[in-house]
């Protein structure tokens, strides 16, 4: 990439917002495993749109309560620490890249769709695996945000991100090779480079930067950033949404039995994925709403 596209990238990413410190705290809080609803709810009730959004998701159609939900406490218990925390992080994520996204190159549906799929087939890989229930929205986050990175490539290099979308399909290999080649830079480092200006916690910064390449994972990271690995290259060959990537790599059968988990599983949940990817498009709508 040349100094002039690099300084407008780097331009562009720091003009994007920095997480509130109400989302900051919450994940703050959320890190310790004593942390109760009556915490949590000294955090959120500052940000009265956030109160919104949790009241909207959890007297939302999908959850089917008879009884309307008005306490915030109540909500928090019923939704689960988890689900408010990823609800604070993708109200922001969403806040921050829907202003100016244009997806010329991207169609932001399938994109959308295709993080969405990569979210829940990493969690419904954790589920399998024996990731505790604490620990598997951390699976979705990783997979959600694998490819942020997409987000201003798309909008600052749309003609030359059009072209090497095309010539992966050409060549019928990985998009992000033909980012390097193309573009200078592939969507992992520009995921980073948010990552860091976000400041977002070590587990979902490895799954942007290394979901293309789950062996240069930190030990501790491993499983996690192999299962987005996975999940991502099932939802391409399975064309679970699109984010301009149609010939993923061979899933490694070592990254396979390192994980713990078969594609004759991955073949046997396609039907859950869907049915989890609108439990989930429920969840951002709620996040993504101005």
């Amino acid at each position: 990439m040349d100094n002039k596209a690099l300084i407008r990238l780097n331009r562009h990413i720091d003009s994007m917002p920095s997480l509130s410190i109400t989302v900051s705290k919450i994940l703050e809080v959320s890190r310790d495993p004593q942390v109760t609803a009556k915490d949590l709810n000294k955090v959120i009730s500052l940000d009265p749109v956030l109160v919104g959004r949790v009241l909207k998701l959890v007297n939302s159609a999908y959850y089917g309560l008879r009884n309307k939900v008005t306490s915030l406490v109540t909500a928090i218990i019923m939704l689960g620490i988890n689900t408010i925390k990823n609800l604070a992080l993708s109200t922001a994520v969403l806040g921050n890249v829907q202003k100016d996204s244009s997806f010329k190159a991207l169609n932001v549906d399938g994109f959308w769709r295709h993080s969405i799929g990569v979210g829940v087939t990493s969690k419904l890989i954790a589920a399998k695996i024996g990731i505790t229930l604490n620990r598997q929205e951390e699976f979705f986050i990783g997979g959600l945000l694998h490819d942020i990175g997409k987000i201003p490539i798309n909008v600052l290099f749309e003609e030359n991100y059009l072209k090497a979308i095309q010539q992966a399909d050409f060549e019928k290999t990985q998009l992000i090779e033909m980012e390097s080649k193309i573009i200078g830079i592939t969507h992992s480092e520009v995921g980073k480079m948010i990552a860091e200006k976000w400041r977002l916690t070590g587990e979902t910064y490895e799954c942007i930067l290394h979901h293309h390449d789950p062996n240069m994972a930190s030990e501790e990271n491993f499983k996690l950033v192999a299962s987005v690995s996975i999940a991502n290259a099932y939802c391409n060959v399975n064309q679970i949404g699109f984010s301009g990537n149609r010939y993923a790599k061979k899933i490694d059968d070592y990254i396979l039995s390192s994980v713990g988990v078969t594609e004759e599983f991955l073949d046997e949940i396609f039907e859950t994925i869907s049915a989890e990817i609108e439990k989930a498009s429920v969840f951002l709508q709620v996040a993504g709403q101005k």
